[in-house]
């Protein structure tokens, strides 16, 4: 995975909603809320071996990870979904890993500019 790659691309996703700022504070709250339930979900599709669930947990994460512009955190998602599109879990323990620091880095960059 690249570490380099952006966490938060708030010119992206201020492009993307027209330049209304409080609306995207308004989604970075909402997310912050959602993402430890959408975690949770991904971690149990993972641990279980559940490839449907997977593919809709790591999808409903991505959507809303994809409000933030181009961003690391869409990405694994992505490969996630992807994983259990193809029914293919080997190292989904590893990339659920690789999600866990980045969603921490998204949800800390969001708090940051919400504040």
């Amino acid at each position: 995975m690249q570490e380099d790659k952006t966490v938060f691309d708030k010119d992206e996703a201020l492009k993307m909603l027209e330049g209304e700022e409080e609306f995207l504070k308004e989604l970075a709250g909402i997310f912050i809320n959602d993402a430890p339930e959408h975690m949770s979900e991904i971690e149990e599709a993972v641990n279980c071996r559940n490839s449907e669930a997977l593919v809709t947990s790591a999808h409903k994460l991505k959507g809303s990870a994809a409000n933030f512009g181009k961003n690391i955190t869409t990405d694994i998602a992505f490969k996630l979904e992807t994983m259990g599109r193809e029914n293919n879990l080997d190292g989904a323990e590893e990339v659920y890993g690789t999600l866990v620091k980045n969603i921490e880095r998204l949800v800390n960059a969001l708090k940051e500019f919400v504040e």
